[in-house]
C-alpha cells in the first residue's frame, strides 16, 4: 500500500520527484531481491509494450491514398484501427508500471506517453482517411439516386383554387313578430247513440233422427223420454205466445236499464265539458289580462324613455 501511494506521489512534477527517485533506487533493489520472478515478467512485458509503442507498420501500410481502394477495405481498416488503439492503450499502462521501478520515473513516463500519442495520431489519420472513402461512396450513391429521380416523370402539382371572398354583405334576416293564436274551441262531444235491442232469437226444438240400422244387425231401440216430474208452484206456460211475451218483457226491462245508464253517462260528459270550458275561459281571461298588463308596461317604459331623452336634450 505504501509503495502504491509513493508511486502516485512521485508521478507529480515537483521537488518530491528527487526523493522518489532515491526511494525507487534503494527500495527497488530490495523489492527486486524479494520478487525477482515478478520483476522479470514485468520487464518482459515492458519490452513488448515498448515494441508496440514503436511499431509503425499499420501506418506505413495504409498511409498511401491509393491503399484504401474500396468501401469494404475502409470498413476493415477502421475495425483493425480500433484494435491497434486498444493495444497502444494497454502498452502505455504497462510502461507506466515499469517506469515506477526506474530512477527517473517522470522522464520514463513522459517518453512512453509521447510515443503513445504519436502512434495514436497516426492511427487516427488512417481512420479519417477510411471515413472519407465511406463518405464519398455515400455521396456518390445519393447523387446517382437524385439523377435517377430527376429522369422520372414528375407528378403535376396540385391546383389549388384561390379562396373566393364575398364582397356583398348578406341580406339581413327578417324576423316576424310572434303571433298569438286564438284559443281553440272546445270539442263538441256528441252523445252516444243507443242501438235498439235486437229481437230475441227463436229457438227451434232439436229433432232427433232415427238411428240407422246396420246391415245384418238389429237396431238398438230407443225408449221415449219420460216426462219430468212437476214441482209444486213452478208450473210455467209452455205455449209459444207466453214465452214470447216473457222474452219481450225481459228485453224491454234491459233496454230501459241501458237507456238510464246512457243518460247518466251523457250527463256526466256534459258536466265535464262544461267544467273544461269554464277552465279554458278562465285561462283565456287571465292571459288577456296579463297581455294587457304587459302592453301597458311597455307603453309606460317607452314614455319614460322619451321623457328621459327629452330631458337629456336640454343639456346639449
Amino acid at each position: 500500500m505504501k509503495r502504491y501511494a509513493l508511486q502516485s506521489l512521485c508521478s507529480s512534477r515537483s521537488l518530491i520527484s528527487v526523493f522518489c527517485a532515491l526511494y525507487a533506487w534503494t527500495a527497488g533493489g530490495a523489492l527486486a531481491a524479494s520478487a525477482p520472478e515478478d520483476e522479470a515478467v514485468l520487464e518482459a512485458r515492458a519490452a513488448q509494450a515498448e515494441k508496440v509503442l514503436a511499431d509503425r507498420s499499420f501506418y506505413e501500410r495504409w498511409k498511401e491514398p491509393s491503399a484504401i481502394d474500396s468501401v469494404k477495405t475502409a470498413a476493415q481498416v477502421k475495425s483493425d484501427a480500433e484494435g491497434v488503439l486498444k493495444q497502444i492503450e494497454e502498452a502505455l499502462a504497462v510502461q507506466r508500471s515499469w517506469c515506477g521501478k526506474k530512477f527517473f520515473v517522470n522522464s520514463c513516463i513522459d517518453d512512453a506517453r509521447r510515443a503513445s500519442f504519436d502512434r495514436e495520431r497516426e492511427v487516427r489519420e488512417i481512420i479519417v482517411a477510411a471515413d472519407e472513402i465511406i463518405r464519398l461512396d455515400r455521396v456518390e450513391k445519393m447523387r446517382a439516386e437524385q439523377e435517377k429521380n430527376a429522369l422520372e416523370p414528375r407528378r403535376e402539382p396540385m391546383k389549388i383554387a384561390p379562396k373566393t371572398v364575398k364582397t356583398d354583405p348578406p341580406e339581413p334576416m327578417h324576423i316576424t313578430p310572434k303571433s298569438v293564436k286564438a284559443p281553440s274551441q272546445p270539442i263538441d262531444i256528441a252523445p252516444k247513440t243507443v242501438k235498439e235491442p235486437s229481437a230475441p232469437v227463436e229457438w227451434e226444438k232439436k229433432t232427433v233422427k232415427d238411428a240407422s240400422v246396420p246391415h245384418g244387425m238389429n237396431g238398438k231401440t230407443v225408449k221415449d223420454a219420460a216426462a219430468p216430474t212437476p214441482i209444486p208452484g213452478s208450473e210455467m206456460p209452455h205455449d209459444a205466445a207466453s214465452e214470447r211475451a216473457a222474452a219481450e218483457a225481459a228485453n224491454e226491462a234491459y233496454y230501459a236499464q241501458k237507456q238510464l245508464e246512457a243518460q247518466k253517462r251523457m250527463e256526466e260528459a256534459a258536466e265535464l265539458a262544461a267544467k273544461r270550458k269554464a277552465d279554458r275561459e278562465a285561462k283565456q281571461q287571465q292571459f288577456e289580462r296579463s297581455l294587457d298588463e304587459r302592453e301597458a308596461a311597455q307603453k309606460r317604459y317607452e314614455a319614460n324613455q322619451k321623457e328621459r331623452k327629452s330631458n337629456l336634450m336640454q343639456y346639449f
